[in-house]
């Protein structure tokens, strides 16, 4: 394990977006397969394309904003003083206020139209934002708080997928619930 760390972080010092970029592609890939368990156990097939959507999402959005997004904040928030408490939860405010609604609108418009409904996004999204966010609001605040104080910034993308694959999976399965802007295409 320790060989494991050491070779990570040295891929995430010489290549930090394409490393936090995988890093997205496998948390995504894992909360999604997390997220089909039941359903594996009740006998249904894995539903690969799911688990593709999924993937895909955290290596072409996830991954490369996230890592824009966090050296935005650790650079223009109290930059001198970082991990002061006024820094961390400004930061943390600022993503979950500004961020998270953004994030969310974008992960399920873009489940939407992996699945070839682009039309549907807009629906979707009205529909399935607010009750994502107030499960956000139960998870994120805390787990920022922990990853703009403690973790250096480099690994803040490991940090949030390893937090995220329980989160991904709650994710995957809302993206995956019929809703009326759905179900009416399953008819």
């Amino acid at each position: 394990m320790a060989t494991f760390w050491a070779k990570y972080t040295q891929k995430l010092a010489e290549k930090p977006l394409q490393v936090k970029t995988m890093t997205s592609f496998i948390g995504f890939t894992i909360g999604d397969l997390v997220a089909q368990i039941p359903a594996l156990m009740d006998g249904k097939p894995w539903d690969a394309t799911r688990t593709a959507r999924m993937a895909s999402f955290g290596l072409l959005l996830h991954g490369p904003i996230g890592h824009y997004w966090y050296e935005f904040l650790d650079r223009t928030i109290m930059p001198q003083a970082s991990k002061s408490t006024a820094a961390v939860v400004s930061k943390m405010a600022i993503d979950q206020l500004l961020w998270a609604p953004v994030f969310t609108a974008l992960f399920f418009s873009y489940m939407e139209t992996a699945q070839g409904r682009p039309e549907k996004a807009p629906d979707v999204v009205r529909e399935k934002l607010w009750p994502t966010l107030k499960v956000n609001w139960t998870v994120w605040p805390l787990a920022h708080l922990i990853n703009f104080r403690f973790i250096p910034s480099s690994q803040r993308i490991l940090y949030i997928n390893t937090v995220q694959v329980g989160y991904n999976a709650f994710l995957s399965t809302m993206a995956a619930a019929k809703t009326g802007a759905t179900a009416e295409k399953a008819n």
